[in-house]
C-alpha cells in the first residue's frame, strides 16, 4: 500500500474515532491530510472505501473465527480469547463500530452474513448444541464480558509496548468470561 493511503486511513481513523463515521466528511480527511478531495478520490473513491479500508484487517480476522466455527468446534476458551484479540487489534475502530449504525451497514454488505447472525453463530458456539435459555443467556453474557472488559482495560491504559493487553489482564478478562459462561 502506497505511503499516501496508508497516510489517509491514519488519519480518517483518527478522525472517525473522534467525530465518528457519519461526523466526518471526504473534506475534513483532506484538510487533515493537507491535500485537495479531488486529491484523496484518487485513492479512494469515496469514504465508504476509505471505512473499507480500515475495516479489512479486522473484518478478515472475524471471518477467520467464524470459519473456524464451521470447521471445528473451537472450546470456548479459544473462542473467547481470539475475540479479546481481536477487540485489541481494531480497537481504534470499536467505538466507531458501536455507535454508528452506517457503519454497521457497510460492515453488513461485505459479509455473507449480517453482523446479527454472526453473532448468533457465535453465541450458539458459546452456548454449545441443544442449550436452553439460561446458557443461551450465560454465551450472551460471556461475549459481553469479553467486548466490555477488554475495551475497559484498554482505556486504563493495560496495552504493553507492542500494544497487546498485560498477559494478566487478558487472562483475568478471559477467565471473568469464562465464569459467567458457566454456572
Amino acid at each position: 500500500m502506497s505511503s499516501t493511503k496508508e497516510r489517509i486511513l491514519d488519519i480518517a481513523r483518527e478522525l472517525f474515532a473522534r467525530r465518528g463515521y457519519t461526523g466526518t466528511t471526504i473534506a475534513d480527511i483532506a484538510r487533515e491530510l493537507g491535500t485537495t478531495t479531488a486529491a484523496l478520490y484518487y485513492h479512494f473513491p469515496s469514504k465508504a472505501d476509505i471505512l473499507r479500508g480500515l475495516l479489512a484487517e479486522p473484518m478478515t480476522a472475524y471471518q477467520r473465527i467464524l470459519a473456524t466455527l464451521e470447521t471445528q468446534q473451537p472450546s470456548a476458551t479459544e473462542l473467547l480469547g481470539a475475540f479479546i484479540d481481536l477487540a485489541v487489534d481494531s480497537r481504534e475502530l470499536a467505538a466507531v463500530i458501536d455507535r454508528d449504525p452506517a457503519v454497521r451497514e457497510i460492515i453488513d454488505e461485505q459479509l455473507p452474513l449480517s453482523s446479527q447472525q454472526m453473532a448468533e453463530k457465535v453465541i450458539a458456539a458459546l452456548a454449545g448444541p441443544g442449550a436452553g435459555r439460561s446458557a443461551t443467556l450465560r454465551a450472551y453474557a460471556a461475549f459481553a464480558v469479553i467486548k466490555e472488559a477488554t475495551m475497559a482495560v484498554m482505556s486504563l491504559g493495560g496495552l504493553d509496548a507492542d500494544g497487546k493487553l498485560e498477559p494478566e489482564d487478558r487472562a483475568e478478562i478471559l477467565d471473568a468470561a469464562l465464569r459467567a459462561l458457566n454456572p
